[in-house]
Protein backbone atom coordinates (compact mmCIF):
# COMPACT_ATOMS: atom_id res chain seq x y z
CA UNK A 1 0.00 0.00 0.00
CA UNK A 2 2.83 2.65 0.85
CA UNK A 3 4.55 1.67 -2.27
CA UNK A 4 1.47 2.13 -3.89
CA UNK A 5 1.07 5.74 -2.70
CA UNK A 6 4.96 6.62 -3.45
CA UNK A 7 4.31 5.58 -6.97
CA UNK A 8 1.34 7.44 -7.27
CA UNK A 9 2.99 10.79 -5.65
CA UNK A 10 5.58 10.09 -8.13
CA UNK A 11 3.41 9.81 -11.45
CA UNK A 12 1.86 13.01 -10.09
CA UNK A 13 5.05 15.10 -9.96
CA UNK A 14 6.17 14.04 -13.13
CA UNK A 15 2.17 15.07 -14.59
CA UNK A 16 2.68 18.18 -13.02
CA UNK A 17 6.00 18.98 -14.43
CA UNK A 18 4.60 18.19 -17.75
CA UNK A 19 2.19 20.82 -17.46
CA UNK A 20 4.23 23.36 -16.13
CA UNK A 21 7.04 22.81 -18.85
CA UNK A 22 3.99 23.01 -21.32
CA UNK A 23 2.68 26.34 -20.08
CA UNK A 24 6.44 27.84 -20.37
CA UNK A 25 6.64 26.41 -23.66
CA UNK A 26 3.58 27.84 -24.43
CA UNK A 27 4.61 31.21 -23.40
CA UNK A 28 7.17 31.44 -26.87
CA UNK A 29 4.21 31.40 -28.99
CA UNK A 30 3.61 34.32 -30.93
CA UNK A 31 0.43 36.46 -29.72
CA UNK A 32 0.26 38.94 -32.71
CA UNK A 33 -0.11 36.06 -35.34
CA UNK A 34 -2.54 34.17 -33.05
CA UNK A 35 -4.77 37.54 -32.77
CA UNK A 36 -4.58 38.27 -36.36
CA UNK A 37 -5.76 34.81 -37.19
CA UNK A 38 -8.63 35.14 -34.53
CA UNK A 39 -9.84 38.14 -36.13
CA UNK A 40 -9.87 37.17 -39.84
CA UNK A 41 -11.40 33.69 -38.58
CA UNK A 42 -14.19 36.16 -37.25
CA UNK A 43 -15.13 37.98 -40.56
CA UNK A 44 -16.32 33.82 -42.05
CA UNK A 45 -17.98 32.85 -38.59
CA UNK A 46 -20.08 35.84 -38.79
CA UNK A 47 -20.95 35.02 -42.26
CA UNK A 48 -21.85 31.29 -42.02
CA UNK A 49 -23.54 32.97 -38.54
CA UNK A 50 -25.84 34.74 -40.82
CA UNK A 51 -26.47 31.74 -43.20
CA UNK A 52 -27.40 29.23 -40.44
CA UNK A 53 -29.81 32.04 -38.79
CA UNK A 54 -31.32 32.62 -42.39
CA UNK A 55 -31.81 28.91 -42.75
CA UNK A 56 -33.22 28.23 -39.66
CA UNK A 57 -35.84 30.88 -40.05
CA UNK A 58 -37.01 30.06 -43.85
CA UNK A 59 -37.14 26.64 -42.37
CA UNK A 60 -39.54 27.81 -39.81
CA UNK A 61 -41.45 29.74 -42.52
CA UNK A 62 -41.76 26.48 -44.46
CA UNK A 63 -43.35 24.63 -41.30
CA UNK A 64 -45.60 27.19 -40.52
CA UNK A 65 -47.14 27.84 -43.93
CA UNK A 66 -47.18 23.64 -44.31
CA UNK A 67 -49.13 24.31 -41.35
CA UNK A 68 -51.83 26.47 -42.61
CA UNK A 69 -52.02 24.69 -45.61
CA UNK A 70 -53.08 21.41 -43.53
CA UNK A 71 -55.97 23.29 -41.61
CA UNK A 72 -57.51 24.45 -45.02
Amino acid sequence: MKKQLQLRLAQLSVGVSGVMAAGLASAAVDTTAVGTAITAAQGSAETVGGMVIAAVAALAVVGLIIGLVRKL
